[in-house]
């Protein structure tokens, strides 16, 4: 499988304390849900960065948030969440020299429930 540069080489934590999901519950009514940890304490989403010129040549650096099928809490209200690292993971997450597709794409099947 041939995955992008960014998934091989810019990988990246993104720290949060919760996120939102919005649950459609009618035509002009959608709540938002606030997501965390039962500790309360910070977290980190999967991510990726890289950087690029606009056309002025300008460099911007960017980066997202990976998502993932929801875990049994989330899925009641979206369809999809951030994908959650496991602290345990975050030292290989981040290391530049795993490249290898599968070993990358495993990592994102080991996520820390929300």
């Amino acid at each position: 499988m041939k995955i992008s540069l960014a998934l091989k080489r810019h990988r990246c934590l993104i720290p949060a304390d919760g996120f939102y999901e919005w649950k459609k519950t009618g035509p002009k009514e959608k709540p938002a849900y606030n997501f965390g940890l039962a500790t309360g304490s910070v977290f980190a989403f999967a991510g990726l960065w890289d950087w690029w010129r606009d056309p002025k040549k300008n460099t911007l650096e960017t980066c997202t948030i990976l998502t993932t099928r929801p875990n049994p809490l989330v899925a009641d209200v979206h369809d999809r969440m951030p994908a959650i690292r496991d602290p345990d993971d975050y030292e290989g997450w981040l290391d530049p020299g795993i490249t290898n597709s599968e070993i990358v794409l495993d990592f994102l099947n080991l996520l820390m429930p929300a």
